[in-house]
């Protein structure tokens, strides 16, 4: 075995403590790795599953150099044209204050909020407090003369009452530059634990107002997170990086995370097997089969996942008690990673032009066909859910690990990153605003930007994989 495969197999059996046995090692040292055939060489189950593994591992990390055939058919990923700068709100020219909120503790939380909310959003830019007019910040009224004159556009007021469980938080939202008066006005009421809440679903309306499109900020981040060898729990969090917490079991591997109407999908990794499980079955497996069963969905009322059930990797659906299984792909490559599509087309992963791309395929598995003919390894694709958008986020090798969106319509690739580290699996925000995704450098997080890669900010720090985003609540 070459010496980048050996040190794949050394990576698989040491993260996930499956060890074959010497003489069953040796075997693979004549068997192409992408090739399932080498289940057959293996007795043990243990074996057997690694084998499983080694092939999809080695056919995602270590094949992305195109054939003499890919070369001469496929133009590479383009590049970015100028460097990206961390913290760039060029794409905005909405001119927003946001004043500290009037009150007591809880009242920099809102704050903290409201504005990072609009950070991160990219449709405005936001004022710097050294700016704002030292005389109007003490009421929720506002002198609008007053902003106007420092070229302002747009603020937002706050004001917290009470304590404990009994605060009401009265935000309002003037277009000082268009009109007197308030054009959004909420007061909300409950415990200090529903600030943070109460400051998204303001931030949400106050893009209404400005782009007719309400914001995304109540929404949810979920991913995979490695914990050391043998351990990988499943996270969820607020997509600003608050409220971190783990979804699956405190103890060996889950994996592959999706929302679902009733709970979250993830994948569960043993010994002997991976079945698909949810957050609701307390553990108990939904699909399961020898070999592997991971990375399901949940879209057209039914679940989409791979399996090896019948030897090859495979897209399946199936009903969501796990019964009714259609295979939908039947192909001698290996074919992975099904994603749902606005309006319930499938894509997914496939080896069968020679190299990993992304393919598009009806729910029913017909009308299978490529849509990446930019550069030779291209995975991990995520759909704008807006319908009206026809975007679709992929993870592309270009030398190293880099987001891309392709634009389904148009045919036109657009970089998010250069330049930055291994950066992997991205998502949608619902209203497809924003895009997070994982990145290694300074020491690896999620980051969250616009859709033209500009306003690249970290949310959370540490390690994370298959990033998916929340629906709307």
């Amino acid at each position: 075995m070459n010496s980048p495969l050996r040190a794949c197999s050394r990576i698989i059996a040491d993260r996930l403590h499956i060890e074959p046995r010497r003489d069953e090692l040796h075997r693979m040292d004549t068997v192409h790795s992408r090739s399932l055939l080498l289940l057959r060489r293996f007795t043990s189950p243990s074996a057997r599953l690694f084998g499983v593994l080694f092939a999809l591992t080695a056919f995602f990390l270590l094949e992305g150099a195109p054939t003499h055939a890919d070369q001469s058919r496929d133009e590479p990923l383009p590049a970015r044209p100028v460097a990206i700068e961390v913290d760039m709100q060029e794409r905005a020219h909405y001119r927003l204050a946001i004043p500290s909120v009037i009150g007591g503790e809880g009242a920099s939380t809102v704050t903290d909020v409201l504005r990072n909310d609009m950070k991160l959003g990219g449709e405005v830019l936001l004022v710097a407090p050294a700016d704002f007019p030292d005389s109007d910040l003490r009421s929720l009224q506002i002198k609008r003369g007053l902003w106007t004159d420092r070229g302002i556009q747009g603020v937002i007021k706050g004001e917290l009452k009470g304590s404990g469980n009994q605060l009401t938080l009265e935000l309002r939202f003037y277009e000082v530059g268009k009109k007197e008066g308030e054009s959004l006005k909420e007061v909300y009421r409950g415990p200090a634990s529903g600030l943070r809440d109460f400051a998204h679903r303001f931030s949400n309306e106050v893009l209404r107002v400005i782009t007719g499109t309400p914001g995304a900020f109540d929404t949810e981040l979920l991913f995979a997170r490695r914990l050391g060898p043998g351990r990988k729990d499943v996270m969820r969090m607020d997509y600003d990086g608050a409220r971190l917490r783990r979804v699956s079991p405190n103890h060996g591997i889950s994996l592959l995370p999706a929302w679902g109407a009733r709970g979250i999908w993830f994948s569960r990794l043993t010994d002997l097997a991976m079945f698909i499980t949810n957050s609701a079955e307390e553990g108990r497996a939904v699909l399961e089969s020898e070999g592997l069963n991971m990375g399901a969905v949940e879209c057209n009322g039914r679940l989409y996942f791979t399996s090896t059930r019948d030897g090859n990797s495979e897209i399946y659906s199936s009903s969501l008690r796990g019964d009714n299984i259609q295979r939908l792909t039947h192909h001698p490559a290996i074919d992975v990673s099904p994603t749902c599509g606005p309006h319930g087309e499938i894509a997914f992963v496939s080896s069968r032009h020679g190299s990993p791309q992304i393919f598009l395929m009806n729910g029913d598995g017909s009308n299978q066909r490529r849509i990446t003919y930019r550069g030779s390894h291209n995975q991990t694709p995520a759909f704008c859910p807006d319908p009206a958008q026809s975007l679709i986020a992929f993870t592309g090798r270009d030398g190293g690990l880099d987001i891309f969106t392709l634009d389904l319509k148009t045919k036109v690739y657009t970089r998010l990153t250069q330049g930055q580290g291994a950066n992997k699996d991205p998502t949608f925000s619902p209203d497809c605003r924003m895009i997070a995704f994982h990145s290694s450098r300074g020491g690896g997080g999620i980051y969250v930007t616009n859709q033209d890669g500009l306003n690249q900010h970290r949310v959370l720090s540490g390690h994370a994989e298959t990033l998916r985003w929340s629906p709307r609540r």
